[in-house]
């Protein structure tokens, strides 16, 4: 009896998994080399892994990551606590995944620049977007401040190190996607960002751009995903506060023999909106043909966009959230039944890239793009002067149909001539 007690008992070990930016990694595998004894990280990165083996190698790994091995010794009865366990980015890995020219991204690596710098991979993008803009998921970076200024679907704003958008330059793929005419960032034209971004990069501070661009606030590189070096496909559905729906689905051909291949991805999203009156509806298109001619020379195309509409709320004394509530909005009512908002903005701005990368030899590359964005999109505004505006008492709202009834009343009137608001 007492040699199968022996035989059962149990050790325990403990330990810490974080990233090379020292963040703790939910989900990652521990397990005991040569065993079945397996466990996964929690939230705050930690595990508890119980096993009956005194010694051997503990195996920590992650998607994305280079796996480490462990060895161990524990004394009979005592726990041992392993030391915090770091697990770097497998370069060779994520270049597995995409086709992508990355001679033209500005990326720092291994802190090769004096400027801080934060990375966010395609796990945390996924992990941490849900119904949420694109902006949303650097907020936790240091230095970021990330608010919704109108408090509809695309209208968030971003400073970074206290510099606002147009001192903060926005990169994609390499190429500048700051507003032309101002320097300012349209959310609205890249909702469907959280859909195909690969990584992002928070550089605080004056980066190292080939492009002379305005960044004394920072620079954000963000890398979509192209064409998928594996097959498959996947469906996916999305449900969240506020009425908030989304549908996507997407296949990969992988790469073929032929050298070719092929990605595509589709979604639909619609919601209410956090306040009342900043309903939003749009879709995401991504599409990525990727060819490798041979091992020195790599084409892939890629266009994606993301037409939306959405309706806006703005600012107003805390006094109006008092008497009517968080959610209150003043931009829209009810007409006959149907709702109708002053302010809806729509916006289309889709963006295609063609990289060509050529592996001169081992100490010499070329990566070679060529790209185009292209777009539409405006806003309403109110429907006639806001001193005519005629809101409920009770919730507001703007009165639609007191408003109709008083330009029908009004003798000769253009609403009177016209039948319309």
């Amino acid at each position: 009896m007492l040699f199968s007690m022996a035989l059962m008992a149990q050790e325990t070990i403990t330990g810490t998994v974080t990233d090379s930016q020292n963040m703790p990694l939910p989900g990652a595998t521990v397990k005991v080399k040569g065993t079945q004894d397996v466990t996964t990280t929690g939230t705050d990165g930690t595990f508890t892994l119980t096993t009956a083996t005194t010694s051997g190698s503990v195996v920590i790994s992650f998607l994305g990551t280079t796996a480490r091995t462990v060895p161990f010794t524990i004394t009979p009865g005592t726990p041992l606590a392993l030391e915090s366990v770091i697990l770097t980015e497998d370069s060779e890995e994520l270049e597995n995944v995409v086709i992508i020219g990355k001679g033209v991204i500005d990326l720092a690596q291994d802190r090769r620049t004096p400027v801080a710098v934060s990375n966010i991979s395609r796990r945390e993008i996924q992990e941490k977007s849900g119904n949420q803009e694109f902006p949303e998921i650097m907020k936790n970076t240091p230095g970021v401040y990330v608010a919704s200024q109108a408090g509809g679907y695309g209208d968030s704003k971003m400073y970074t190190r206290g510099f606002d958008q147009t001192n903060t330059a926005f990169m994609l793929n390499g190429q500048p996607i700051n507003g032309m005419e101002d320097g300012n960032m349209y959310w609205s034209n890249w909702s469907g960002m959280t859909d195909v971004a690969n990584q992002v990069q928070i550089q605080r501070g004056l980066g190292s751009s080939k492009l002379a661009i305005s960044s004394v606030g920072g620079t954000v590189n963000i890398v979509t995903k192209a064409t998928d070096l594996r097959q498959g496909g996947f469906a996916q559905s999305m449900f969240g506060n506020d009425g908030y729906q989304k549908n996507t689905a997407g296949y990969n051909t992988g790469l073929m023999e032929n050298g070719f291949g092929m990605s595509a991805m589709l979604s639909k999203w619609e919601g209410d909106g956090y306040n009342r009156g900043t309903y939003g509806e749009g879709y995401n298109y991504f599409l990525s043909f990727g060819y490798k001619a041979n091992e020195k020379h790599m084409f892939n195309f890629l266009v994606f966009g993301a037409p939306q509409q959405h309706d806006q709320n703005f600012t107003k004394p805390i006094a109006r959230y008092l008497q009517y509530g968080r959610k209150y909005n003043n931009n829209y009512g009810f007409l006959d039944g149907d709702y109708l908002s002053e302010r809806t903005n729509y916006y289309h701005k889709p963006v295609a890239n063609f990289n060509w990368d050529f592996t001169i030899n081992d100490k010499m590359n070329l990566s070679t793009v060529a790209y185009a964005s292209w777009g539409r999109g405006g806003g309403t505004g109110n429907y006639g002067a806001s001193r005519n505006k005629i809101t409920s008492a009770e919730n507001g709202q703007i009165d639609f149909n007191a408003i109709r009834n008083n330009n029908r009343a009004i003798e000769n009137g253009i609403g009177k001539l016209s039948n319309r608001i």
